[in-house]
This record gives C-alpha cells, sequence and structure tokens, in this order.
C-alpha cells in the first residue's frame, strides 16, 4: 500500500465520532435537511481549501481530513434518523461506519449481505430486539470489514483506491485559476453524497434486520 493509502486508512481509523451526540443531533431531523446541512459544510470547505492555486496543495490536507470526520458524521446522523424516526432508539454501532465504507468502496462481500434474502439470516444470528446493537458487529465480521479495530486489507485498498482517485483530480483541478475552488467544492459534494447514499441502504438494511431479530 503506497503511503498515501496508508495515511488515508489511518485517517479514517483515527475518528472517533460521538455516535450519541450525533444521534441527539440528527434524530429528530429531516433526511433532507441532514444532508443539505452536511453537503453544504464540505461544499464550502473544498471550494475554500481549492480557492488559491499552488497554495491549495497546502490546505487539501487539512479539508480532507475535515471531509473524513463530515462523512462519519453525516453517515451516522442518516442512521440516527432511520433508527429513531422508525425505533424511536439509539441503533448505531462503532461497527457501523467501517461498514458503510466497506459499501461506499464497492466491497462485494458486503454488497451482498445487504439484500432481503440475508435479513432472516442476520436477525436470527443476533437473536432478539436487544440484538439491534449487534447488527452492525455481525455484518463486519461475516464481510470482513474489520480486523479487530482495524480496517481489513481488502476494504483498505478499496477505500484508498477511490479517495485517490478524487484527490488527484481536486489536487489538479486547484491548479486552474478560479475554476479549481468550483472543482474543489465539487467533489467534496460528490465525496459526502455518495456516502450519504451508502449509509442510507446499509441503515435501511439494518432496520429491517432489527424489525424481524
Amino acid at each position: 500500500m503506497s503511503k498515501f493509502a496508508e495515511w488515508v486508512v489511518s485517517a479514517f481509523e483515527s475518528l472517533t465520532p460521538d455516535r450519541s451526540g450525533i444521534f441527539s443531533d440528527a434524530h429528530a431531523q429531516s433526511m433532507s435537511d441532514w444532508r443539505v446541512k452536511q453537503q453544504a459544510m464540505v461544499t464550502g470547505s473544498g471550494a475554500a481549501a481549492a480557492a488559491i492555486p499552488v497554495a491549495h496543495l497546502a490546505t487539501m490536507s487539512a479539508d480532507v481530513v475535515f471531509l473524513m470526520n463530515r462523512m462519519s458524521v453525516c453517515a451516522y446522523g442518516i442512521g440516527a434518523i432511520i433508527g429513531g424516526t422508525a425505533q424511536s432508539r439509539d441503533f448505531l454501532e462503532e461497527e457501523d461506519f467501517p461498514n458503510i465504507l466497506a459499501v461506499w468502496a464497492g466491497d462485494d462481500d458486503v454488497d451482498n449481505m445487504l439484500t432481503s434474502k440475508m435479513v432472516v439470516d442476520i436477525a436470527a444470528q443476533v437473536g432478539g430486539k436487544m440484538g439491534a446493537k449487534l447488527i452492525g458487529k455481525t455484518i463486519a465480521v461475516a464481510g470482513g470489514v474489520m480486523l479487530g479495530k482495524e480496517l481489513s486489507a481488502k476494504v483498505s485498498a478499496k477505500v484508498a483506491l477511490k479517495f485517490a482517485s478524487k484527490l488527484a483530480a481536486k489536487a489538479a483541478g486547484g491548479f486552474i485559476p478560479f475554476v479549481g475552488a468550483a472543482i474543489g467544492g465539487g467533489i467534496n459534494l460528490w465525496f459526502i453524497t455518495s456516502i450519504a447514499d451508502a449509509a442510507d441502504r446499509y441503515y435501511r438494511f439494518k432496520l429491517e434486520v432489527a424489525r424481524t431479530a
């Protein structure tokens, strides 16, 4: 794995989102309001970081770290809204965001688990309503998402590759006067929107499992 790929994976693994705080903040909001708020934050950050050609290379690192943090907050917030609206309770887990990253990065093992035919199987494994906070862990183990507290090699490689391809375009675009800001903001918008879509799919599946357990 390249140094950049290692940095991307390490940055994601170092995130410590306050899940309880995110649930309190997000669960009563509408899905559209929550997504628009997250999109506005990262679009503005990306545009500002790429506003000045050449200097943008020095500001990209902080912007990427901010983007990663907002991706995790956005994802957990979507879970809070889906779970809070349907069940009036917090069913967020530490393993949820790694699972969502795996979905977002196109990991086939996890992607194939999020199907209607797997709902009953996973519900049986977690066993009962109290198992709602074990669903994410069950998916992470079965899908090979994590190795201990770290992303597995296969997921790390996919996540790093997806990040690298977009950030390369962002770095190159930042050299273009006036256009760089639009490119930087647009790429950040793509990141937050695509992770939100992955989170929405993941948590709707998780809700079905929780209802079946």
